[in-house]
């Protein structure tokens, strides 16, 4: 049965082979919402001297780099992971053979999350606030612009948290996701601050009960209920007046647009008043208001979730979080394109496995879908 390839470098160096080789199961998770982590788990080997590899040598201490590579059997190598070691773990049993130990990591998130500070940032947008952060631990950065620039002589922008939770919270008040990813062509780790990356060519494709089939289960869910749309309202004390957010969509359709309307629409032809949630505790400011009540109102319109297994070794790749992926097999309304939230790939004694979160906000397809598109015709990530 082909195996995954599998490498593990620590302080940018490849773990040593006989270290490798006691390596019995890894783990990675992946998503938009938090931190990367990655779980190994190494066989414990007791020395004549009563001392065990590989924690008794001290290869995985504190500020050592972790990366992990991998490829799914007849796929390109990826770098699933990129961060730190953050905790070692030794299980001993009285039965030697089953003594191993975890090591754990975490993303950059960790060195974010390290210190809490306050800061004052002048006369500037929240995505130059998240440029200045990330440039403090010498990440790359893929920031988009922001509406609103917060002037020191109105509104100054004031952080008192440390900075990766100040970052989510810019991003989360602009509809924007947060994460941090390893780039290939850079060859370094770059940290994203953006809306959901809807609009790039989607991965190769997901089928189930077709020719070619490489899921092995997945379950859709489709929520009926509100709120479809977020709006606010609250006093701007600056320029006395009243500002307001309508909750209007700005990102992109999966498929056919109006979802959320219909699903507010079919509310309301059975009383309901509108299917709307109020936000609380909003910028007081047009841009502000907008940008949290859009940004928000998209959240909530991804109402089809899917959760499923692939097989690596049939999609003949790994599928990652943060992209688009065409589904299909799955029905006329439900097959189409969905955004992959977060991914957990296990390779556990050689066979590998990958489950998914993925979204829509729309139901059938744009007619703008090229479904066929196999792993082998991808480029490599």
């Amino acid at each position: 049965m082909p195996v995954p390839l599998i490498n593990v470098l620590v302080d940018d160096e490849p773990l040593a082979p006989r270290l490798l080789d006691q390596l019995t199961r890894l783990e990675v998770r992946e998503s938009d919402e938090d931190p990367s982590i990655v779980a190994l788990r190494l066989r414990l080997i007791q020395t004549p001297t009563g001392a065990f590899v590989p924690i008794d040598q001290d290869v995985f201490g504190p500020g050592v780099t972790l990366d992990v590579d991998a490829a799914a059997p007849g796929g390109s190598v990826q770098r699933l992971f990129s961060g730190y070691v953050t905790h070692v773990r030794p299980h001993f049993e009285s039965i030697e053979a089953n003594c191993y130990v975890e090591i754990l990591g975490m993303d950059a998130a960790l060195l974010l999350d390290a210190f809490e500070r306050t800061a004052e940032y002048p006369d500037v947008s929240d995505s130059d606030a998240a440029e200045e952060i990330l440039a403090r631990y010498d990440l790359g950065a893929a920031v988009e612009s922001t509406r609103e620039t917060h002037r020191a002589d109105t509104r100054l922008l004031i952080q008192r948290a440390t900075d990766w939770r100040f970052l989510k919270q810019l991003a989360g008040r602009n509809g924007y996701v947060c994460y941090f990813e390893h780039d290939a062509a850079a060859g370094s780790v770059v940290g994203h601050f953006k809306p959901r990356p809807l609009d790039g060519d989607p991965q190769a494709d997901l089928t189930i009960l077709r020719e070619a089939s490489n899921l092995e289960w997945i379950d859709v869910q489709r929520t009926l209920t509100g709120p479809v749309r977020r709006t606010g309202a609250a006093i701007d004390a600056v320029r006395k007046r009243i500002v307001r957010g309508e909750g209007e969509p700005i990102l992109e359709s999966l498929g056919e647009d109006g979802l959320g309307d219909a699903i507010e629409e079919g509310l309301k032809s059975e009383g309901a008043e509108a299917a709307t949630a109020l936000l609380r505790g909003a910028r007081p400011t047009d841009q502000g208001l907008a940008a949290e009540s859009s940004g928000t109102t998209d959240y909530e319109r991804f109402v089809i979730e899917a959760r499923g297994q692939l097989d690596p070794r049939l999609y003949r790749n790994l599928l990652r979080a943060r992209r688009t992926v065409l589904i299909k097999g799955v029905g006329e309304l439900l097959s189409g394109a969905y955004y992959v939230r977060s991914v957990r790939t296990a390779v556990d004694e050689g066979k590998i496995t990958q489950t998914f979160i993925a979204e829509r906000n729309a139901l059938g397809q744009t007619g703008q879908e090229e479904f066929g598109q196999s792993a082998q015709e991808e480029e490599p990530q």
